[in-house]
């Protein structure tokens, strides 16, 4: 195997190096009982460092765990006077960068595509399924077999169990954001997708779309499963093939098809006439005097480093805690989502967004400025024309003028939630979307026919009551204009937490000079009118009058 660590030289009956590897290990070739085994054995400047055995020890005891035809078999681990040594399958074969330098023209073949990601995926998936994340998959770690080119997934050391929390590693050109920043707690299957993306996209194995979701910067907004990123590249495929036919003939065949296995065909969605830049199609009534409202298409989010404001690429999509709000000296370079009532007042000087304060009570002594509207001595924000209402700002991607958002005031909320009639009579429901926890809000014209919800306007419900794939949501709920509000959690001065349990949304009313009203909810509660000290930072949707 060329430029691998497992080389294929002549028979030997004992071991002995036969290649200089390179990197941290030595592979041997081992023929032991009419068996060929590879024997990977530390270098000997690697068995001096800890941290490196640990994870040496790590990847046999990770890998001992497992069977599967496209994963590497490990046998045992023992020890001579060389030191440590892992014996496991050996491979005749090359790494996919090797292989494909060699085969240049492999890939434009479709059955060795199938082939090649129906075997990734399958190993892939397999580890997920026993709870395990690879962390380091990249084509020199994929194995392709010289007899029937089969894939063969090796190298566990930056593997991750619920065994094994704490080794850190990754390869920058294949890592996902969440590694490079070290936020685990937002490790996950969706983590080892972003790798899995690039390998895609590198080798053309995926449309453009398809792998483009894979490396979304937020974990949350990946495929959250091997299995639904097989499902996506397969509709990808499908359009492919309508697109060839003949969209017409096929639409035909398909709706035929349809009426005459189930006995009817669903309604085409209604028109709508087009919603303002950066928002959800949904309209909703917000007083007695029947004014109507957009939400926008995704929670507020801003970046201090290039002064950028913006909303969410999806409306499930929230950064949370962790890396996202650390202050490195006076630059914020990550996204931020969670504000205190009083960070909005840029035209009026006010320069600081930082989502926290250093303690509550210099807020409450007026210590610091940080969070006045004005940059001066006052947390009040009914000075004069200071309010709590973002829409002072440009949204990139709402329109990029100020004054186009608001905040809804807490009057509204109420009427949203338990006064206005709605077609369907549901108002709302808790939610889990794309395995995110939240509230969902149905517009004023909401058919209940198109999608089934339960435990509807339930303050008590449970999130799981509504549990809404992510096809469904794209096709069935969003496109009709239902708005999702995720649980992403609270900043109580330098403190995040309930991020993914409990939602926390500021409304523009205040009482006092260091009290405003947001909304909260959690799986089993309901509070549209909870008062929260204005330093506490928390998540803003803003809305746009029709």
């Amino acid at each position: 195997m060329s430029n691998s660590d497992f080389i294929s030289p002549a028979q030997h009956e004992q071991q002995e190096v036969l290649f200089d590897s390179g990197g941290t290990c030595d592979c041997y070739r081992l023929v032991k009982d009419n068996r060929v085994y590879c024997v990977k054995r530390p270098k000997k400047d690697m068995r001096s460092s800890e941290a490196y055995m640990s994870l040496f020890r790590k990847e046999f005891e990770l890998g001992i765990e497992l069977e599967h035809p496209n994963i590497v078999r490990y046998f045992a681990y023992d020890e001579d006077e060389q030191g440590p040594f892992i014996r496991m399958d050996y491979i005749d074969g090359d790494s996919l960068d090797a292989f494909v330098a060699q085969h240049p023209d492999y890939f434009k073949d479709k059955g060795h595509r199938k082939q090649f990601c129906d075997e990734l995926f399958s190993a892939l998936s397999y580890l997920h399924d026993k709870k395990m994340l690879h962390l380091d998959l990249k084509p020199s770690n994929i194995l392709i077999t010289n007899k029937g080119h089969h894939v063969k997934l090796i190298d566990l050391g930056f593997g991750w169990s619920e065994s094994y929390l704490h080794d850190l590693g990754f390869t920058r050109d294949y890592c996902a954001p969440e590694q490079q920043t070290a936020e685990t707690e937002l490790f996950g299957p969706a983590t080892d997708i972003y790798a899995l993306g690039k390998i895609l996209q590198h080798y053309g194995l995926a449309k453009d779309s398809v792998t483009q979701h894979c490396l979304k910067e937020d974990p949350r907004a990946r495929y959250q499963s091997v299995d639904a990123l097989r499902k996506a590249m397969q509709r990808s495929e499908m359009i492919g093939i309508v697109s060839r036919i003949g969209i017409g003939l096929v639409a035909a065949l398909l709706i035929g098809a349809i009426v005459w296995l189930v006995g009817f065909r669903e309604d085409p969605l209604p028109p709508r006439p087009p919603a303002p830049e950066g928002a959800i199609n949904g309209l909703f009534t917000i007083n007695e005097a029947g004014d109507q409202v957009y939400f926008s298409k995704g929670n507020l989010q801003y970046k201090p480093y290039i002064n950028t404001w913006r909303f969410a690429e999806n409306q499930f999509d929230y950064v949370g805690g962790g890396n996202a709000n650390v202050h490195h000296g006076d630059l914020y370079r990550a996204w931020l989502d969670m504000f205190s009532w009083s960070s909005n007042g840029r035209p009026h000087g006010s320069v600081n967004y930082q989502p926290w304060c250093y303690s509550a009570e210099d807020v409450i002594n007026d210590t610091t400025s940080q969070y006045s509207a004005y940059g001066i001595d006052t947390c009040d924000l009914c000075d004069f024309d200071g309010q709590a209402d973002w829409g002072y700002n440009a949204i990139s991607n709402g329109g990029n003028e100020e004054g186009l958002w608001r905040t809804l005031t807490r009057d509204e909320w109420m009427y949203i939630l338990y006064t206005r009639n709605t077609a369907s009579g549901i108002r709302f429901v808790k939610a889990n979307v794309q395995s995110v926890n939240g509230l969902l809000l149905l517009p004023d014209d909401w058919d209940d026919k198109a999608y089934h919800l339960s435990d509807v306007n339930n303050d008590d419900a449970h999130y799981l009551s509504n549990t809404i794939p992510f096809s469904y949501w794209e096709k069935k709920v969003e496109v009709r204009g239902a708005v999702f509000l995720p649980a992403a959690g609270i900043r109580d001065v330098c403190t995040v937490g309930l991020v993914g349990i409990n939602g926390y949304y500021w409304s523009a009313t205040h009482f006092g000079t260091m009290r405003a009203k947001g909304i909260y909810f959690s799986n089993s509660d309901f509070n549209p009118e909870a008062p929260t000290s204005k330093y506490c930072a928390r998540s803003v949707r803003l809305v746009r009058d029709k």
